[in-house]
C-alpha cells in the first residue's frame, strides 16, 4: 500500500501532488491530535501552525501559512468534501488547460482567496470571525470558476443524476457562499471561498485574452522540473540537458498548439476536434 503511494505521488502528475499533500498533512493533524488526546499534551495546536492569520500579528507570526494555510484541514467532513471537489474539479481542469496551470491556479486562487480575508477581517473583525483560516476551498473555487467561464456551457452529472451546465453550478455554489456569508455562519471561510472565485473569474477573462496569469510560476516549476529531469537523463541516459533555448522553443510551439485547439473549443466545442488534436490535447494536460 505504501508503494502505490509512492508510485501515485511521484508520478509526473500536478493533481496528484496537490491531493497528497492534502492528505498527507490530514494523517499529521489526526496522528497530533490522537497524541494529545491521549497523553493531554496539548502545547502543540491542531493546525500545527500551518493556518493562517486573520491579522497582521497573525500573518507576521506564521509568515509561511500563506501557502501552508490551503492544504490543511483539521475536521474529516471538511477534508473529505475538499478532497472529492479537487478531484473532480482538477480533472476537468486539467483536460482542457493542462497539469502545471491546474497547480498554479490553485496556489494562487488560495492565495488570493486569503488576502480577501485579510484584508476583510482587517476592516470588518466581526464579519470574518474566527482567527485563522485553513482549507483547499479557495482554491477549489478557483478551479470551478476558471474552467466554468472558459468552459460555461460543459455538461455536467450533479452527484450522479442532474445533468447541468457547468456555469450554474459555478452561480449555485456562489450563492451558497453569499447567502452562508449573511448569515454569519464561517463567514471567513466564505470570504475566502470568493476570494477564490473572484481570481478564477480574472484568471479567466485574461486567458480569453491570451494573458496566462501565473506564467512566472509556472515557469519556475518547469525549471525544477526540467532540473531534476536532466539530473535523471545524464545518469541512466547519458543524453546531454537540453539549452535554455532549445527548452523554451519546445514549450512555445506545445503552447501555441494548445492555444489553437482551446480557440476551436472555444467557438465549436470539444467534438469538432480530431482525434489528434484531442490524443495531444490530453497528452499535453499529463505534463
Amino acid at each position: 500500500m505504501w508503494n502505490e503511494f509512492v508510485r501515485w505521488i511521484t508520478k509526473r502528475d500536478g493533481l496528484n501532488r496537490l491531493l497528497a499533500i492534502n492528505i498527507v498533512l490530514f494523517v499529521l493533524v489526526q496522528v497530533v491530535l490522537i497524541f494529545q488526546r491521549l497523553s493531554e499534551f496539548s502545547v502543540i495546536p491542531s493546525d500545527l501552525y500551518l493556518a493562517a492569520g486573520a491579522g497582521l500579528k497573525g500573518l507576521l507570526q506564521r509568515p509561511w501559512s500563506v501557502i501552508t494555510h490551503m492544504f490543511v484541514h483539521v475536521e474529516v467532513g471538511h477534508f473529505i468534501f475538499n478532497i472529492f471537489c479537487l478531484y473532480t474539479a482538477g480533472k476537468l481542469f486539467r483536460h482542457f488547460l493542462g497539469d502545471r496551470r491546474l497547480v498554479v491556479n490553485y496556489i494562487l486562487g488560495g492565495m488570493f482567496g486569503y488576502l480577501l480575508y485579510l484584508g476583510m477581517a482587517m476592516v470588518f473583525p466581526k464579519l470574518t470571525g474566527a482567527s485563522y483560516i485553513l482549507g483547499a476551498s479557495a482554491s477549489i473555487m478557483s478551479i470551478i470558476l476558471t474552467i466554468g467561464i472558459l468552459q460555461p456551457n460543459y455538461q455536467i452529472k450533479l452527484f450522479g443524476v442532474f445533468d447541468m451546465k457547468l456555469i450554474w453550478l459555478c452561480g449555485i455554489i456562489i450563492l451558497v457562499d453569499l447567502i452562508s456569508l449573511r448569515k454569519g455562519f464561517n463567514s471567513g471561510g466564505h470570504v475566502a471561498h470568493l476570494g477564490g472565485a473572484i481570481f478564477g473569474v480574472i484568471y479567466a477573462y485574461q486567458f480569453k485574452r491570451g494573458v496566462v496569469m501565473g506564467s512566472w510560476l509556472e515557469n519556475f516549476f518547469n525549471r525544477i522540473s526540467s532540473f531534476f529531469s536532466s539530473n535523471k537523463n545524464s545518469y541512466s541516459e547519458h543524453r546531454r540537458p537540453k539549452t535554455d533555448e532549445e527548452f523554451n522553443a519546445e514549450k512555445k510551439k506545445r503552447q501555441q498548439r494548445v492555444d489553437q485547439i482551446l480557440d476551436k473549443i472555444s467557438k465549436s466545442g470539444y467534438e469538432s476536434l480530431s482525434k489528434e488534436e484531442k490524443d495531444f490535447l490530453f497528452k499535453y494536460s499529463q505534463k
